[in-house]
């Protein structure tokens, strides 16, 4: 949701935030530029577009302090069959880059169990939870109990997706969940803020 200024509580959720996340930092609103640029990563191949929106990501100090302050960074898995269509995960691109870049490890403690119909066909907010219910689940906990795990996917909407990861990681018992997301989509141009 929109803030009046950096750092205020959502006055929409009041200060509760996606739940179970801490936070939730992202580079722009989902529209044009940014919206081809993401279209080019996820559905033309375009590798190069997932590094430089890494790079503009580690451009702000606050997404810098984040990655830092994180033990494990965790891309939202794809379901395999999406994954080889494809060809590869566009949330683990721009884990790679910002791994290699801050010196993070990747884990990959989740698995996607089930395809799901793609949630940019869904329109609602109960229709994207439905769509996303028990679609991860836990392959591992070791890698991210007691840590500081930074979920990385590229757009978020209603928040359905990362809510889904966070339920399917909390019996691993992160000691924090944080979100990075390249984009966050306003579909009623509530204006956010560009910080």
């Amino acid at each position: 949701m929109p803030l009046a200024q950096a750092g205020s509580p959502c006055p929409f959720c009041k200060g509760k935030g996606v739940h179970h996340y801490e936070s939730v930092l992202r580079l722009g609103v989902f529209e044009d530029p940014l919206k081809d640029l993401i279209h080019f990563l996820k559905y033309q191949r375009r590798w190069a577009a997932g590094d430089f929106l890494a790079e503009r990501l580690l451009a702000k100090p606050e997404v810098r302090a984040l990655i830092r302050s994180a033990d494990v960074l965790v891309p939202v898995p794809l379901h395999p069959f999406r994954h080889f269509t494809r060809g590869y995960n566009q949330a683990a691109v721009v884990a790679r880059f910002l791994s290699k870049k801050l010196g993070k490890p990747i884990a990959r403690p989740l698995k996607r169990v089930r395809n799901t119909e793609s949630q940019t066909n869904l329109r609602s907010r109960q229709k994207r939870v439905e769509n996303l219910k028990d679609a991860f689940e836990l392959r591992s906990a070791k890698p991210v109990r007691d840590k500081r795990v930074l979920v990385i996917d590229d757009v978020m909407t209603t928040g359905a997706t990362l809510q889904s990861v966070a339920r399917a990681l909390k019996p691993a018992e992160p000691a924090a969940l944080d979100a990075l997301v390249i984009a966050v989509a306003d579909p009623k141009h509530r204006d956010f803020e560009v910080v």
